[in-house]
C-alpha cells in the first residue's frame, strides 16, 4: 500500500445546542484541557474544541441530543489516581469495568452522558 496512517487528529463527541459553557467547565476547568479556537468558518455551528496532548477534543452540537452508550474516547493519564480523587471530590460518578493487564483505568459520563475513559499503563 501507498498510504499509511500516522495518528488520530481528533474526536468528535456531542452535546446538546447551547451546552458550550457547560462543556468548557467540564473539559477545561474540571480536566484541564486547554480549549483551542474553532476555525471561523466553522464557528457558526456551535460547539467548542479542546487540546489533548497532539489531539484535539470536539464537541459538537447534536439535534436532537442522544448520549451514546458504549462508544468512548480513551485518554492516557500521568498520575491517574490524582484524577480519579479529583473527579470524586467534584461528585462525579466513576464506573470500574473489567481489568485490562498492564493498565489501570476506570470511567466516566461527561455532563452530556459521553462515555470516557481514562487509564495509565503500568510500566
Amino acid at each position: 500500500m501507498s498510504f499509511q496512517f500516522e495518528g488520530i487528529d481528533h474526536v468528535q463527541l456531542t452535546a446538546p445546542a447551547g451546552s458550550e459553557d457547560e462543556a468548557r467547565r467540564f473539559y477545561s476547568d474540571l480536566l484541564g484541557l486547554k480549549e483551542t479556537p474553532k476555525p471561523v468558518n466553522l464557528r457558526g455551528n456551535g460547539g467548542c474544541w479542546f487540546l489533548c496532548g497532539n489531539q484535539e477534543i470536539h464537541i459538537g452540537r447534536e439535534e436532537p441530543y442522544t448520549s451514546p452508550r458504549k462508544a468512548h474516547p480513551a485518554f492516557v493519564v500521568k498520575h491517574l489516581e490524582e484524577l480519579r480523587i479529583r473527579l470524586s471530590e467534584e461528585n462525579i460518578t466513576i464506573q470500574e469495568e473489567q481489568p485490562i493487564e498492564g493498565r489501570t483505568r476506570f470511567f466516566v459520563r461527561d455532563p452530556f452522558g459521553n462515555k470516557l475513559e481514562f487509564l495509565e499503563y503500568h510500566v
